[in-house]
């Protein structure tokens, strides 16, 4: 199976939101913008945006700092996954992301990392004219 990862130019995100919404109904099948895995943040009167997702990064501090081995990375994907039966909610994970790549689901006390949608994305599907997030293959 193909690796992919996300990434995020800045410079060309609008601020629509359109990534934060599909990515909630992808998985949710509804529109709620605390249940995405990916979040905006910005300033609509400098019309600065900035989207923020897990980047599959190398390092992968929420996995190493998890005390309870709730997160591990899919060989084949290299995705992180969660076992929410291992998860006790103590947000360790969420803090140690320097990159503002996991969120919180309060509903169910579990962190929200981009699975990447099973390799096919659609927050990057749903940024299409911007084309503020993008997939890298590798």
């Amino acid at each position: 199976m193909r690796q992919v990862k996300l990434r995020v130019n800045k410079e060309k995100c609008t601020g629509c939101l359109s990534c934060v919404l599909a990515c909630s109904f992808s998985h949710f099948k509804y529109f709620d913008m605390s249940k995405s895995r990916v979040s905006v943040s910005g300033t609509h009167d400098l019309a600065e945006f900035e989207p923020s997702v897990c980047i599959q990064c190398e390092e992968r501090y929420c996995v190493n700092s998890c005390p309870t081995g709730a997160l591990s990375v899919n060989s084949a994907t290299g995705v992180v996954t969660l076992d929410k039966d291992k998860c006790v909610g103590c947000k360790v994970c969420l803090k140690s992301c320097p990159y503002g790549g996991v969120k919180w689901d309060a509903d169910s006390s579990n962190p929200l990392i981009c699975d990447l949608c099973g390799g096919d994305p659609q927050c990057v599907k749903h940024c299409r004219y911007p084309e503020a997030l993008y997939v890298e293959e590798g």
